[in-house]
This record gives structure tokens, sequence and C-alpha cells, in this order.
């Protein structure tokens, strides 16, 4: 999931930059950033934390960013563990459905939905005055859809700084570099001696040959696999923890090596590919309704 080469999406004019450009893989060290008027990109943990370590070193930190997820508390209302609500069938039941639910179960669900539409908007705005979201910041993507893709679990020193002016957040994205900074999109300019890309990783598949990677059918978001671990075309191979990104990806990864281990002792048997590769189909089609 976090793979190599990284993934830097620098705008052009950047070889007129007279400062330097980092990606988070390579801003081990904050005391990179002392003095320096530094702009971080990207809306994931890495670039609210690369955010977080220049603005204590640097003289200005801006975090740009195209669209802003939600930050889960530690602590719900700062009283209850988060797992308690999360990790429990009553917060799985408030999800979406999985596909493979029976007729009961999706009629349960069916029913409750504007209970559980209401319960993601009380969730929300918890959220939003735990961590004094400002109105500039709010996700576009419902909560109960961005822990999906982008959810992310937060302390309070990301919210301290905006609210102290030691981070500006803006919304919206690199156009170009100058000598001196960068011009976003929407014209404005930013003066920078550092800039860092907390945009993550590109995937490669390198290690298989042309005939493995044909048959993987590559997509631009990956592997499209049976459980996030098995391949319908290609036998013997699996994959765990790098084709599927979660909430909370060490328990989930965790999960994937116990059910491959249950299927190589005979335990769980794997179904025909034709089986597999519906299963597949009908999950992408439920995570494209969702958005995902």
């Amino acid at each position: 999931m976090y793979s190599w080469p990284p993934h830097l999406p620098v705008a052009r004019g950047s070889s007129q930059f007279k400062g330097q450009i980092l990606h988070s893989s390579t801003f081990t060290d904050r005391k990179v950033a002392v003095g320096k008027k530094v702009v971080v990109v990207g809306g994931g943990k890495s670039a609210i934390d690369n955010a977080v370590a220049a603005a204590k070193e640097g003289v200005s930190t801006t975090l740009v960013c195209r669209s802003w997820h939600w930050p889960v508390p530690r602590y719900l209302l700062n009283l209850v563990p988060f797992k308690y609500a999360t990790y429990s069938r009553f917060g799985h039941w408030f999800l979406h459905p999985h596909h493979a639910e029976n007729a009961a179960a999706t009629w349960l669900h069916g029913t409750c939905a504007p209970v559980k539409w209401i319960w993601w908007r009380v969730v929300e705005l918890l959220f939003r005055g735990q961590f004094q979201i400002p109105r500039g910041m709010v996700p576009e993507e419902a909560i109960d859809t961005d822990l999906f893709s982008g959810g992310q679990i937060l302390n309070y020193e990301f919210r301290d700084m905006v609210n102290a002016g030691k981070i500006q957040v803006i919304s919206g994205a690199i156009d170009k570099f100058t000598q001196t900074g960068v011009v976003l999109v929407d014209g404005s300019e930013l003066d920078a001696d550092l800039v860092v890309y907390g945009t993550g990783f590109t995937k490669n598949y390198d290690i298989f040959d042309k005939v493995i990677q044909s048959k993987l059918g590559i997509q631009k978001d990956g592997l499209y696999l049976f459980r996030n671990i098995i391949p319908p075309q290609v036998p013997d191979v699996a994959f765990i923890g790098c084709e599927v990104s979660t909430f909370n990806n060490i328990l989930t990864h965790g999960l994937q090596a116990l059910w491959l281990q249950k299927m190589l002792q005979g335990q769980v048997k794997v179904p025909k590919t034709g089986v597999m590769e519906s299963v597949i189909e009908k999950l992408g089609w439920q995570s494209s309704i969702r958005g995902l």
C-alpha cells in the first residue's frame, strides 16, 4: 500500500524553483524546515503530520489541499474510546451493507436507512465540534463514505496550530512554481523555501513479468482481488496488506493474514474462478455507488 516510488505530482516550472522539493517519505527531519517558509501539499495523514512538523520549526507553514478528509478523534466526545463505536457490531451495522447480506438483513438496512443517515450526520457534527473544523475544511464526502477512502485518526495538535495561526490552510492546488514560491490555480501566490508533497505512493508491479501483469488486470487504483487477496487468474499468489486501504490498515491486514492461513490449511475453500470474478464485480459495483 505504501510502496515505491513516491507519487510526486510536481507542478510545472519546478526547475526554476530556488527552494527545496521533498516528498513526505524524505521529509524525515523537521529541522530541515528551520527558518523556512513551507508549503505542504495533500490532505491525508502524512500531509497533516508534515504540516505539524514544519510548523514547529518553520517561519510559516501553509497546507494546500484539493479536498479534505474527516478527522476522527481517539475519544468520542473526549470520553468514549472510538473503538467501541467503530470496532463493534453496533458500529458496523451503521455502515453500508455488504452485497452478500441475506434478504432479511438487506430489508432491515433499507428500512432503517433514515436512522443511519441521521446517525452519521450527528457524528459529523460531533467531529466538527471536537476538531473545530472551519467551514472551508468541511469534507465534501459524507463521513460514512470517507471512512473507506480517507478517514484518519488524529489528535488535536493540527487543530490547535490552525487556530493559533501557525498553520494556514488553503483549498486548492499548485498550478506552477516560480523562483521564490508557487502560484495556485486561482492565481494567488505563496512564497516558499520548501515544498513537501504528502501525496502518497505509486504502485509498481515490476516484480511480476509482463504475462503475469496482464493476468492480474492492473487498474489505475491497483488490483481487484477476491477478498482483496486472491487474483482469480493467477494461481498460487496472494496479496496481503497492499491492495486494500481501510480505516485501520493494521487490523485489516492482520485479518487478511489469518484468512490466508486458514485457506492454506484447508479450513477455507476458495470458490471457482468464475465465482471469484463475480464477487469482485459486485464489490466493484458497490464501491462505485459509494463514490469510492
